[in-house]
């Protein structure tokens, strides 16, 4: 403990310290990367406002105690720490905890790293439950979804836990918003090819006309902590999968959009430059070859489907029926693209059945893994020829050469330009050529 308390000293000199005078608007609405030369002391003012003796107090009238900061030699704002690791019995929806045998004079008891952005935090509540808050600015699309999701309700049982992150409380805060999330954390890997709680989580969301936008491993959390860079490892959490108790919640909604629910899924669009606030070997392929819109919903299936076949596409060998699924959920031909409902019925209605329960249930087989990309790995070509011939209608075919050459240009900026230009020519050619056959069937009659 004498370790903590070191630390807690140095980071109330730090917060302390005159030179920090942010608001939390000045903080969050300067917009730096990583790798531009004053990111790192935005990083270190974002810290400095969340540890300063004006937010804590503030914190605390409003019934949270905010974590210690836990800086190191190389990061001051990497993570943060608890006051007191011990809470009250677990109440639902709030993370089931374990205790480490990870020595604490190196990381302390339900340390948390706070990202590489800076606009979270991590505190306890009255009754000792563990949450996240995110700083949100206000009138942004994030603050729209997170107020949405808020005025659903919180839920009480899994009976009505929808495998989206609950939003517990929104606080006005210097001009905008603190979201107060339970504290869960990064999952890194599923590990096994039985988890249908993402897709019932995206089919949520998209009931709502929530378009999530960023969907990786990263971004969809589970509901045990115990120390963030050693959590995949625990063996508790491997029994709490196997078990099926391991609960799963998409989370950040940075990238998202929400469309008016009177919308069809169909007819939803957003233009393409969107797609590209995400990684590259994450998304579907709708995007690369220049087109000037997308269909969002199905790109989010498709991210889904992404993450999926890194995951256990190599496992088709063991569940067959895992090949139709994921070639389904990535196909570039867009109107046949399972919906996240499509994909979840498809999962528990042939998947589940016509596998072996142990087959599912265990981590993923021993299976040599792939590193080839989803639209360039053959999933169906160790399986039964009588299985391809009843599912075959599934398979996706191989990447045209012609695709494969317009992926490569359209890396260049310029040359994405001027297909992007293609395109918009070709549609309005083709809308004015669709008008005056519509005019002209209307004189003939």
């Amino acid at each position: 403990m004498l370790v903590l308390d070191l630390h807690a000293a140095r980071q109330d000199s730090r917060c302390d310290s005159s030179e920090y005078n942010d608001t939390l608007d000045s903080v969050l609405r300067t917009s730096l990367f990583l790798g531009d030369p004053a990111f790192i002391p935005l990083l270190h003012r974002r810290a400095a406002w969340w540890d300063s003796n004006r937010i804590r107090s503030w914190f605390l009238e409003k019934g949270y105690t905010l974590y210690h900061r836990f800086p190191s030699e190389f990061d001051y704002a990497a993570g943060m720490y608890p006051v007191s690791p011990e809470q009250d019995e677990r109440i639902f929806p709030f993370a089931s905890h374990e205790r480490s045998d990870i020595p604490t004079n190196y990381i302390p008891p339900l340390y948390g790293y706070t990202g590489s952005v800076g606009n979270i935090a991590f505190a306890q509540d009255a009754q000792g439950q563990h949450v996240a808050v995110k700083a949100v600015l206000d009138g942004s699309e994030e603050f729209r979804i997170l107020q949405y999701l808020h005025n659903q309700g919180v839920p009480r049982s899994m009976d009505d836990f929808h495998y989206v992150i609950p939003v517990l409380d929104l606080l006005a805060c210097e001009g905008h918003w603190l979201a107060v999330m339970p504290r869960f954390v990064s999952n890194a890997t599923s590990t096994q090819p039985s988890e249908s709680r993402q897709s019932q989580g995206l089919t949520y969301l998209h009931k709502h006309r929530i378009v999530h936008g960023d969907i990786k491993s990263d971004n969809i959390l589970v509901d045990h902590v115990n120390i963030d860079l050693y959590d995949f490892y625990s063996p508790y959490r491997q029994s709490l999968r196997s078990q099926g108790e391991l609960t799963y919640a998409f989370y950040d909604f940075g990238c998202s959009t929400m469309f008016s629910p009177s919308m069809s899924l169909e007819e939803c669009r957003l233009p393409s430059c969107v797609s590209y606030n995400t990684l590259y070997d994450q998304v579907p392929g709708d995007t690369l070859q220049g087109e000037i819109d997308f269909n969002p919903f199905a790109f989010d299936v498709g991210m889904l489907g992404v993450m999926f076949c890194t995951e256990f596409q190599h496992v088709t060998r063991a569940v067959p029926m895992l090949a139709p699924l994921f070639d389904r959920m990535t196909t570039r031909n867009i109107p046949r693209r399972f919906k996240a409902s499509e994909a979840l019925r498809f999962f528990e209605e042939h998947v589940i059945p016509l596998t072996p329960q142990h087959v599912l249930s265990l981590a993923a087989p021993d299976l040599p893994f792939s590193p080839v990309p989803y639209d360039y790995y053959d999933r169906w070509k160790y399986l039964d020829p009588e299985f391809v011939e009843k599912w075959g209608v599934y398979r996706e075919p191989p990447v045209p050469r012609y695709i494969r050459f317009l992926r490569e240009i359209c890396l260049y900026p310029r040359v994405l330009y001027m297909v992007g230009f293609i395109h918009r020519v070709a549609r309005f050619l083709c809308r004015g050529w669709t008008i005056l056959r519509m005019s002209g069937w209307r004189r003939s009659m």
